[in-house]
């Protein structure tokens, strides 16, 4: 079988992935150091090559295409953004400096917008880079990796090139370099969507640095499969035959015509989310940040940061400072549930919600199914019972003073944020260890399967305790929510529960061997990474170089989930043809 999708020839692929060179070549001189005028010319004429190389291509897809009409429709995002390009060049040539009005959008987004149009075009040239390169190579595209092993490549392969990203120098302020380590570090967090850091992202990274962690959590967020299928789509090309078969094992669809429609509806919820929560939080950091540029930069990164539930945030102390404000302490909030629920529940509770509003007879269409039901039953329970518990045990310590509707807000928030989110609005070393314990085992449980969230997941948890709660009846068949779960499922979610307290089980271990640190601290910094949280008591700026090596790993494994990296290393199980006697073993 070709290798190489039909349609597409070997020269236009080549084309482009050498565009896509030039691009990254390009924006990395120029925007990536401080170059001067030999290296600044070098980087706008790899700049041209790229858009000169991907015009070429345009050129010839439209000669290939059956009719102008379907070229347009196949490949509409080309010809939009050389369209703009086109007109920039235009308006310069009549005198103009832009198109754009000289009061408004045009100081709002750049001096130029000439050279955004340009960076705009780079950027998405980078991505058909990314989309084309591997089905350039015959015997790398005709590679057949499993699903598991697929993922781990992916993830790791981020990770080395955001460590990268943030190794040049304008990722950093003058005179403050990052270490290897430390942008290995980052960018880990950042692509397991964690949030701890061992160097301030407001004051540590540049507008360029900060806009590679928000990058990065993007891709670690939504996935690098959701964004590569995308661009796939808007590349005219579809989605291949290996691409939908991991798409259908991330998203656990029946068919493989579900994943065109299901990638386009989490792109385009995940995007009109986003653009909402940067809308309100624009609106609540007035008085806070006064600058219009900054304060939309910060909405928009805070935005992200809480939808992918990674904790990052560009203030020093998270969130404490704006703990006063409701607008944009509940917005955060808000936004990390939606993103810790996930794309399929996100969907069947809009649809379940709307036949409600309409009055709807129930059907296949406005109804929740069981994965939406436990999801939403159980989140709702743990964000409920941790705000309980919070109220009850800090309202006197270190909630105490407070007016009764900010104590509420802080112990939602903070039941909140520890569904793998990060951000917090007080001093945790001040909580209560009863607190601090109730918070590491939200922590450990995380969110929905198919979210932005890590930890263990609802799920998991739900079904442990209908398997424990058969057992102790005496039942051989578990239920959950009026339906019987395949045997495979529970002996699945007991394998995950008893991955995540080895694994915890060890990596506390590790610490302790390296930091010497309080056995508490160094149990909720183990819990934080492998929950992929971001919460911290503040060990992690102290952490050893072996310590950050150890929560790197921690993250990753967080992020992946103990099944999915067994699963690559050791390939689909197999039953084994000979069966042996039974055996009994005391239990209790």
């Amino acid at each position: 079988m070709r290798a190489v999708l039909p349609g597409i020839s070997i020269a236009r692929r080549t084309v482009l992935v050498v565009a896509g060179a030039c691009g990254l070549a390009g924006l990395v001189i120029e925007h990536g150091t401080y170059p001067g005028a030999a290296a600044l010319a070098i980087a706008r004429g790899l700049t041209a090559a790229a858009v000169a190389l991907f015009a070429a291509e345009l050129v010839l897809a439209w000669r290939e295409a059956p009719t102008f009409r379907r070229f347009l429709r196949s490949r509409w995002p080309h010809a939009a953004l050389l369209l703009l390009l086109v007109l920039e060049g235009g308006a310069i040539l009549v005198g103009r400096r832009s198109l754009a009005p000289d009061s408004g959008l045009g100081r709002l987004l750049a001096e130029d917008l000439t050279r955004v149009y340009l960076v705009l075009l780079q950027v998405y040239i980078l991505g058909v880079f990314a989309v084309e390169l591997p089905h350039v190579h015959r015997r790398f595209a005709g590679a057949r990796l499993r699903p598991a092993l697929s993922f781990v490549l992916m993830f790791a392969l981020l990770i080395l090139v955001g460590t990268a990203l943030l190794l040049l120098p304008r990722a950093t302020p003058p005179g403050a370099p990052i270490g290897l380590l430390d942008a290995l570090f980052t960018s880990t967090s950042a692509v397991c969507v964690t949030g701890l850091v061992v160097r301030d992202t407001g004051t540590g990274f540049t507008v360029f640095g900060q806009a590679v962690i928000l990058l990065l959590i993007q891709l670690g967020g939504l996935g690098i499969m959701s964004l590569t299928a995308t661009l796939s789509l808007l590349l005219g090309r579809g989605i291949g035959v290996r691409e939908s078969s991991l798409m259908r094992e991330v998203f656990q669809l029946s068919m493989v015509a579900e994943v065109g429609r299901t990638v386009r509806g989490l792109v385009l919820v995940t995007l009109a989310v986003e653009a909402a929560g940067a809308a309100l939080l624009y609106a609540g950091l007035a008085g806070v940040v006064a600058d219009p540029a900054q304060r939309a930069w910060t909405a928009v990164f805070h935005a992200v940061s809480a939808f992918c539930n990674a904790g990052f945030s560009t203030f020093g102390d998270s969130l404490a400072g704006m703990a006063d404000r409701p607008l944009v302490v509940q917005t955060v909030a808000v936004l990390l549930i939606l993103g810790g629920l996930g794309y399929g529940v996100l969907v069947q509770t809009w649809a379940w919600l709307r036949g409600r509003a309409l009055r709807q007879p129930p059907g296949p269409g406005n109804r929740l199914g069981l994965q939406a039901r436990v999801v939403l039953g159980v989140s709702g329970l743990l964000l409920a019972a941790g705000t309980a518990v919070i109220l009850a045990v800090d309202g006197g310590g270190a909630l105490a003073g407070q007016p009764w509707w900010l104590r509420l807000s802080q112990a939602f928030f903070q039941s909140a944020t520890c569904r793998t989110a990060g951000f917090n609005t007080l001093d945790l070393t001040a909580l209560a260890p009863a607190t601090l314990l109730v918070m590491m085992v939200l922590m450990f449980i995380g969110g929905a399967p198919g979210s932005t969230a890590g930890g263990m997941k609802v799920t998991t948890v739900a079904i442990a305790w209908a398997n424990m709660r058969a057992i102790a009846r005496g039942q051989g068949r578990v239920r959950l929510v009026h339906r019987e779960l395949d045997p495979l499922l529970v002996q699945r979610a007991m394998l995950v529960m008893s991955a995540g307290v080895v694994v915890t089980a060890v990596g506390v271990f590790v610490l302790l061997l390296s930091e010497g640190a309080p056995l508490f601290e160094t149990a909720f910094e183990t819990v934080s990474a492998l929950g992929t949280v971001g919460l911290s008591l503040g060990l992690t700026p102290h952490l050893t170089e072996v310590g950050r090596l150890v929560v790197i790993v921690l993250m990753f494994i967080g992020r992946l989930g103990p099944l999915t990296l067994a699963s690559s290393l050791t390939g689909p199980g197999r039953e084994p043809r000979v069966r042996l006697p039974r055996g009994r073993l005391q239990v209790g």
